[in-house]
């Protein structure tokens, strides 16, 4: 399972619609999360409509919940970064640090 940081931000029609009826979005969200096997690890908004949140799951989970939240038109500009914790990082560098001088540039 891979994390995932996520953002989007509220169109303005999904906010019309949470001033119409006031909601929980943390909870609706959780709900479609776990139906697709993805955890919510931490959810945030701002005051202007920005969500924040990181979550669990595979690469075709969370690519499916993009597509279904994408279409519902009350999300836009979308972003799903996988990311790594420090433990994961130093792996990288020790691996770069035992393969560091195997690649030949093509100018070289």
């Amino acid at each position: 399972m891979s994390k995932y940081f996520v953002t989007a931000n509220y169109t303005s029609s999904a906010m019309k619609g949470m001033i119409e009826k006031p909601h929980n979005r943390e909870e609706a969200i959780k709900g479609l999360l776990e139906k697709m096997n993805i955890t919510l690890d931490c959810f945030y908004v701002s005051a202007i409509g920005h969500i924040f949140m990181v979550i669990e799951g595979s690469n075709v989970d969370v690519g499916a919940m993009a597509l279904v939240v994408g279409s519902t038109g009350s999300v836009e500009n979308t972003s799903a970064v996988e990311v790594f914790t420090a433990e994961e990082q130093v792996e990288w560098m020790t691996l770069a640090r035992s393969t560091t001088g195997a690649y030949k540039p093509a100018n070289s």
